[in-house]
Parts: structure tokens; C-alpha cells; sequence
């Protein structure tokens, strides 16, 4: 049975609201760079113990893919230049499905899939922080 036309713009708001947040908060993000300020705090694990976490240079990379700079953005975050296409494609897909009227989530990863991600999460991580690995570091 399809749905109503009603019905399938009330599925595409959280689509559509993800976007706009995310396109905000690069935005500030960017703003506050150009006029000096430092919106997000310092990695806390990397303030304690001086070990990069998989997501240091993050924003950084992110915003340097915003401008372009793919090779920047790689010395930055490999992994967050890497998983950012994915997630964009995981948005398009989630988007595309309810505006064919079809409820969909962003994303459902299984108890695999979660350690998956968490182990290639960790394995980034100490690879970033062997000696000689500086490359992936920010």
C-alpha cells in the first residue's frame, strides 16, 4: 500500500535535518577556524597520555576536504577520509528509501558489524601511535 505524499515528508525530515546539522557544524567550524577560535576541546586522551585516538585530526580533515585539500586531509584522519564516503553513502541510501515512502534507519550494523568497526577503530589507533607511523598522525 503507498504511502501518502504527507506521510513521506514526514520521512524525510530526520534526512534532512541530519544534513542541515551537519552542514552547520561544518560551517562554525570552518567560520571559527578563519577568525582563530577553537570550538571543540582538546582530545582528552591525547592531553593524558599523548596517544592520537583514532579520531584526532578529525575535524581537521574534514574541513580540509571541504576545501578540497584531499592529501592534507589524509595526513590528518586516513580513517575519517576513508569512512566519510561511506557514511554519505549510507545517508543517500536512507534518504532514497523514505522518499519512496519506505521507513528506513540511517544505519543497523549487527553485534559483527559493531566489533567490526570497534576493532578496525582500535587497530587504527595503535597503528597511529607505533613508532615510525608518524604519517598517520595530525
Amino acid at each position: 500500500m503507498p504511502v501518502e505524499t504527507s506521510s513521506r515528508a514526514a520521512l524525510l525530515v530526520q534526512p534532512v535535518a541530519t544534513a542541515a546539522a551537519g552542514t552547520l557544524a561544518l560551517g562554525a567550524t570552518m567560520l571559527a577556524d578563519r577568525v582563530g577560535l577553537t570550538l571543540l576541546p582538546p582530545c582528552p586522551l591525547h592531553a593524558l597520555t599523548g596517544l592520537w585516538c583514532p579520531l584526532c585530526g578529525g575535524t581537521r580533515a574534514v574541513q580540509s576536504l571541504a576545501g578540497g585539500d584531499v592529501a592534507t586531509a589524509l595526513g590528518l584522519n586516513a580513517f575519517v577520509v576513508v569512512v566519510l564516503p561511506l557514511l554519505l553513502v549510507a545517508w543517500v541510501r536512507w534518504t532514497v528509501r523514505r522518499a519512496s515512502g519506505q521507513p528506513a534507519d540511517l544505519m543497523t550494523l549487527s553485534g559483527r558489524g559493531l566489533a567490526v568497526v570497534a576493532a578496525v577503530l582500535v587497530a587504527f589507533m595503535v597503528v597511529r601511535n607505533l613508532p615510525g607511523m608518524e604519517a598517520l598522525t595530525p
